[in-house]
């Protein structure tokens, strides 16, 4: 009776959704066809373009995915910087309005949004910005520093500005794995290569620890640098107050770390003082106005390619698959498309991404190195553009990161775990019947034999030699120069720099400008920025899925449910996937600072 009462609820719940679908399609298709034939809707004469900074953005479109049934697509990074770029010369646009409360952005994206702000302020408009309060109980340097950029910053009286400095965190498992009897088995080049060393190390290693001390001592100056220059204070004196923190509302505004307290009423009526008569206005509803001015048209175009996410091989054309990760023949098209379009004059790949499989990361890296052969290659760092990631940017001719961007991680991975000893534990006997030497090498019931061993290390050392002779070729370098930088270190964008792995500091918005000099063009020209792949409409998506029969049964109301769900479960998630890799990997752990 429970499996037919179950079955009913399925069916109930599948007709349900298809009604839904139906009213939404029809509605969707309502909107479309009005929207046909008519231009851009007009905008309002005064604007106030405004930010929900706690909402954050996300690095690239979702593609061709189908996500949650959201008829709105979260903004993007990308969207963000061009519609303040443009804000800045619109005499429309009064001023920015924006709230703040936690962490939602990457350092580096943090410092995207940081340089655009910058630049809209030196127009003479004001940036304004409201917090309840910057941090509760949570890490929020990394927000303190994104709202000091703005001209005038208000915190509610009862509010907190969360400077407490900067750390890192990592658990250990060797002593819980020898425990349940579990073995992590993990070959690596060279020795600052620190992936999974959690799995294989009761501590951290000394490589590791120099390596991530540098990579937040770079972090730390960089926030007391960017907090110091922004509120006009000495950087001692912000350090003091870094100590101290954090901070209650009434000590940063003595501290001048923030201009007003007031609660958010208070502060609205400020800026109806200081913007009078505007009306405000989102990013994306910002962006779909017609330009102030009649502009020429722009002449060139720039193919703008993600890759966001772990590199794995192969191709996902499932419309409900997450949007997150690399698929080598997926980007390998997008390459290979833009750089055959005439349409196309260069080409702008924005990487986020710790990397991942090497085949799938070498089979990108020769559609790159062949699009390059016909096009400029310019590439933009996000938050990470490690291992994998930044196998993919070395063959670039100009490489752009952050100083807060994680790079580098030029060393190679593998193995297994082991879990022989938990089976023995559990009383449980696995017999195995096979053909050739290494027909168990990657079992994981068995560990590696001194043979299995030797072999493996020769592919690792392959790899890795293919690895930094690539990335010395692209850089411009001999091997032994750019084993120097090499061994498997993360570096920050700052450092990176300096080590010679990237060629220029800055975010997506100067790799744009430099793209555009790269073509001949002036600062003011304009230029064509087009997604390769082109985004999908989703409820085309959506219908393709349901004439192919890719529908899950009875489940898909709770779609939007389930996709908060796995947002929650990310870090089980990227434990279970570290354990499962298999092959040769250019992947460097995801540091989360603190």
């Amino acid at each position: 009776m429970k499996f037919i009462g179950k079955l009913l609820l399925g069916i109930l719940a599948s007709i349900g959704f298809f009604v839904a679908v139906s009213i939404g399609v029809g509605t969707y298709f309502v909107f479309r066809s009005e929207d046909g034939g008519r231009a851009a809707p007009s905008a309002p004469e005064k604007m106030a373009l405004t930010i929900d900074l706690d909402d954050g953005f996300v690095e690239g479109a979702s593609g061709h995915r189908f996500e949650g049934f959201s008829f709105h697509s979260q903004t993007t990074l990308q969207d963000a910087l061009i519609a303040i770029r443009r804000a800045k010369d619109d005499p429309r646009v009064l001023g920015i309005v924006a709230n703040l409360s936690g962490q939602s952005l990457g350092l580096a994206q943090t410092q995207d949004v940081r340089d655009v702000i910058a630049d809209f302020r030196s127009s003479g408009k004001p940036a304004l910005l409201f917090s309840e309060t910057i941090g509760e109980g949570t890490a929020a340097m990394g927000a303190y520093y994104l709202a000091s950029s703005f001209g005038e910053v208000w915190v509610q009286p009862s509010g907190n500005v969360g400077l407490a400095g900067i750390g890192i965190e990592q658990p250990f498992f060797k002593g819980l794995l020898d425990k349940v009897g579990v073995k992590a088995n993990v070959i690596q080049r060279k020795e600052y290569k620190s992936a999974m060393e959690n799995l294989t190390n009761s501590k951290i290693s000394p490589a590791n620890r120099e390596a991530l001390e540098a990579l937040l001592g770079s972090f730390f100056d960089q926030f007391v640098t960017g907090i110091a220059k922004d509120r006009g204070l000495d950087a001692a004196a912000v350090r003091r107050m870094i100590d101290k923190g954090p901070l209650l509302a009434q000590e940063a505004l003595d501290a001048k770390l923030i201009d007003k307290l007031g609660y958010r009423d208070e502060f609205d009526t400020a800026v109806d003082a200081r913007l009078p008569d505007s009306k405000s206005v989102t990013i994306n509803k910002y962006l779909s106005f017609a330009p102030a001015k009649e502009r020429p048209e722009p002449k060139k175009r720039v193919a703008v390619i993600h890759a966001i996410g772990e590199i794995s091989r192969g191709h996902n054309d499932s419309p409900f698959g997450s949007s997150d990760g690399v698929m080598s023949e997926d980007m390998a098209d997008a390459v290979a498309d833009a750089a055959e379009d005439n349409k196309v004059d260069a080409i702008l790949i924005r990487i986020d991404s710790p990397g991942g499989s090497y085949v799938a990361s070498d089979t990108i890296w020769r559609e790159i190195v062949r699009a390059k052969e016909k096009k400029p290659i310019i590439v933009s760092m996000g938050n990470t553009a490690a291992s994998g990631g930044y196998f993919l940017a070395m063959p670039a001719d100009r490489i752009f990161a952050q100083p807060a961007t994680i790079t580098g991680s030029i060393g190679v991975i593998m193995g297994k775990l082991v879990f022989a000893g938990a089976f023995n534990k559990l009383d449980v006997n696995w017999e195995r019947i096979s053909f050739g030497e290494s027909a168990g090498l990657f079992s994981s019931t068995t560990d590696f034999s001194p043979r299995e061993l030797t072999r493996l290390n020769e592919m690792i050392d392959a790899a890795y030699a293919d690895f930094t002779t690539k990335a010395a070729k692209g850089r411009g370098k001999d091997v032994a120069e750019l084993e120097r930088s090499a061994r498997g270190r993360v570096w920050t964008g700052a450092d990176a720099l300096k080590a010679g792995l990237v060629d220029e500091l800055g975010g997506f918005s100067r790799a744009i400008d430099y793209t555009k000099e790269k073509l001949g063009l002036q600062p003011t020209d304009t230029v064509w920025l087009q997604a390769f792949p082109a985004p999908e409409d989703p409820w085309k998506t959506l219908l393709k899925a349901v004439e192919e029969g890719n529908l899950p049964f009875g489940i898909m109301s709770g779609m939007h449910m389930l996709s908060n769900l796995a947002t929650q479960l990310e870090p089980l998630n990227a434990a279970s996937k570290a354990m499962q890799r298999t092959g040769v990997q250019l992947y460097a752990d995801p540091i989360a600072v603190k």
